[in-house]
């Protein structure tokens, strides 16, 4: 990576949840593994840029340590910044190259590298993985993102490409601009050619074209980026006694399904790996690595749901459940032999579910949702259901091997990415106070950016006048202020708001009217803003 291009063209700036240290104590447990403690963990991330992703980690976990390292003065110099207007005292940003670590960094029980393994040179990669054992806790997680093959192949040729192209410039931003001519040139070139490898060429250079600059740069015209095949990074990674614990997004492998077992029939866990990737042509992976000393339980044994948290967004979409009996004075028994449609908020069908304890399950996680619950609490919750709705048979349905079923099932709609579970869940409130808190990293990119992160790590897209009452949500502000100051921002002419479909100017409506009406708007923002979790109590 050259450090004068990465200080004209910084890299994108993103808080990334897959590398929560929640995350990956979550994933570790699951495999059997009791990795350190996320509230007091200790984690150091490789190449941090300004430190956006570790400043979250510092936010949400205070008893927490937090160390960051970038090539990148300018970098490291804002997100210095940003910690003293964050006020934040967990946290250490220091300009440094991953080479020059040494024993006093200390043991981490989480190491982050996003973004920097593929983009360096040989030396640097055996760096990362020399620091990832000699730094790791015994039973820490290290997390590492590189570029992969097949996927990359298309990829490494078009970069090619425009390293040919843009090799006699100099300057970063000549580089990127010239590339960025390049790429309009052969896609309107091959505009009207329709053989395979146009298509398949055109198909790839307008979805580069369209990427963010700071990412294409970084991409494709950095003097590194070299893909692997999954095996090769493995292989790598166990010279420096490291083993392969899962990957992110796919924890559960399912090679049978592609691959009948007569044809391969003795793929060991990183062959079967190495094949998902054959047959999807996977670019891209973020790999779990720990210590070749630790004994990893791959049969994700569900006893393991009593360490966690759980959440899910699932709707009802049936009325079998409990025959509509929370609205009977008597109410009818479960049915067993009734199957409930659950779906997510997005109304995707996920789910159907025929076992009473699951159905009443499911229910109420949907009821508490974006809120987390422990299983302890979410049975004392289903307790409570059923005695009202069924006092007779509620024993026989909360019975040990029908709360077995739940935390196995439970487990397996984690795998399918339906459930969440967490060990250290995200702290947010619903409840809107008189002078509400809002996430101090929230508003701090509600003044730079229309694209927010919430408590739970997601991103939305925020409307001008949402970013203006975020950014002053920081607890000593009450719904006055925000009334006051909207109509300021209005008469200043830097929001511009309508009301109704005729889109009337509020500055054609009488002051009396205009209160009543943007106190409405506030209040919506306010709802909206606690229900997605910016909101802390």
């Amino acid at each position: 990576m050259n450090n004068n291009d990465y200080d004209e063209i910084p890299y994108t700036k993103h808080i990334y949840k897959q590398t929560q240290p929640d995350n990956l104590a979550t994933i570790a447990t699951v495999f059997g593994m009791q990795p350190p403690s996320v509230a007091t963990c200790r984690v150091l991330e490789l190449g941090c840029a300004s430190g956006i992703n570790l400043l979250a980690m510092a936010q949400a976990i205070p008893q927490g340590e937090f160390w960051g390292i970038d090539l990148s003065a300018p970098q490291i110099q804002e997100g210095q910044n940003n910690i003293q207007q964050l006020k934040l005292h967990n946290i250490t940003l220091q300009q440094m190259d991953i080479m020059a670590i040494d024993s006093q960094f200390g043991q981490f029980d989480y190491i982050i590298v996003h973004g920097v393994y593929s983009w360096v040179s040989p030396a640097v990669r055996a760096k990362i993985l020399q620091v990832c054992h000699h730094h790791l806790h015994p039973q820490g997680v290290a997390y590492v993102s590189y570029n992969i093959y097949p996927g990359w192949h298309v990829d490494a040729m078009l970069r090619k490409i425009l390293l040919y192209h843009v090799q006699p410039l100099k300057e970063p931003s000549a580089k990127l601009a010239a590339a960025k001519t390049l790429l309009r040139f052969l896609i309107a070139s091959i505009k009207h050619k329709y053989d395979t490898y146009s298509l398949s060429l055109r198909k790839e250079l307008t979805r580069i074209e369209q990427l963010e600059n700071n990412y294409f740069f970084h991409e494709y015209l950095e003097p590194y980026n070299e893909a692997v095949f999954f095996h090769e990074f493995i292989e790598q990674a166990q010279q420096y006694g490291l083993q392969y614990l899962a990957d992110t997004k796919t924890l559960f492998t399912a090679i049978a399904a592609f691959i009948p077992q007569t044809e391969i029939p003795s793929l060991n866990l990183i062959e079967k790996e190495q094949y998902i990737d054959f047959l999807h042509n996977n670019s891209f992976r973020e790999t779990l690595l720990c210590h070749q000393a630790v004994i990893l339980d791959r049969n994700l044994v569900s006893d393991s749901m009593n360490d966690f948290y759980i959440a899910a967004p699932l709707k009802l979409t049936t009325s079998h459940l409990l025959n509509n009996s929370l609205d009977l004075e008597q109410p009818e028994k479960l049915e067993s032999n009734l199957s409930e449609q659950f779906e997510t908020l997005s109304g995707r069908m996920v789910l159907s579910v025929s076992s009473p304890l699951l159905k009443v399950i499911c229910w109420c996680l949907g009821e508490i949702w974006p809120q987390n619950l422990s299983f302890e609490d979410l049975l004392q919750r289903a307790y409570q259901l059923l005695i009202k709705i069924d006092s007779e048979n509620y024993q026989t349905i909360l019975s040990p091997p029908q709360v077995q079923e739940v935390k196995t099932m439970l487990l397996e709609f984690y795998l399918k990415d339906i459930v969440e579970l967490s060990r250290y869940p995200p702290q947010f409130t619903l409840h809107i106070s008189q002078f509400p808190l809002a996430s101090p990293i929230a508003r701090l990119q509600s003044q730079q950016s229309n694209l927010v992160t919430n408590l739970r790590y997601e991103v939305f897209k925020l409307n001008l006048a949402t970013r203006e009452i975020l950014k002053h949500l920081d607890g000593t502000h009450d719904r006055d202020f925000l009334l006051a100051m909207i109509k300021q921002t209005i008469v200043e002419g830097k929001l511009l708001l309508y009301q109704d479909e005729d889109r009337k100017a509020l500055t054609e409506i009488k002051p009396g009217e205009l209160d009543l009406y943007l106190s409405a708007q506030i209040a919506e923002i306010l709802q909206d803003l606690a229900n997605k979790a910016y909101l802390l109590a």
